[in-house]
């Protein structure tokens, strides 16, 4: 499967993906996430831009984004207090989901009115989330949402096989 390509897919408006890290030190946790968005071939870039250190960098990138059009989701990686989530999601016109690296994090869930993002921990589970998020619109994402449902029940099925014999 190869990536599929950020721009063709801002301008097919078929859904994209933009990562914004408020530091290179979680690309571990960016790499799970990334990892996720391949599994259901969501174009995605990686930016990093903290918003306490470099707030009209933030400002300047979310123009530039949001400028270009087609759908797209952000995904906010930041620790601590996630001023990251909280200032994208309140300045941008697309969806925010905060997938904070160090687990949960009340600030990411306790953002102010008008500044509303999704939260997800998991970020195996961002992919997913994504891919439903542009599911109504893209065929390919229904596809692949149904193949991956179909393959976790018959890998239960396997276990629940597997159980009934050996126990």
């Amino acid at each position: 499967m190869s990536q599929p390509d950020f721009t063709e897919g801002l301008r097919r408006n078929t859904g994209c993906a933009l990562i914004i890290a408020g530091s290179d030190s979680d690309r571990s946790h960016i790499e799970k996430i990334i990892s996720a968005l391949k599994m259901y071939e969501i174009p995605y870039r990686v930016r990093v831009c903290s918003a306490h250190k470099s707030p009209g960098r933030l400002l300047e990138l979310i123009d530039e984004y949001e400028g270009q059009g087609g759908a797209l989701v952000y995904v906010a990686v930041a620790g601590g207090t996630d001023a990251l989530s909280g200032t994208l999601a309140f300045h941008a016109d697309h969806p925010v989901i905060s997938c904070p690296p160090d687990g949960l994090n009340h600030s990411c869930l306790t953002n102010p009115p008008g500044s509303s993002n999704a939260t997800i921990l998991n970020p195996k589970n961002v992919g997913r989330f994504i891919a439903q998020v542009f599911s109504s619109a893209n065929p390919s994402l229904r596809k692949i949402l149904k193949r991956s449902r179909e393959e976790k029940v018959r890998q239960l099925e396997g276990k629940d096989v597997e159980f009934k014999n050996s126990l």
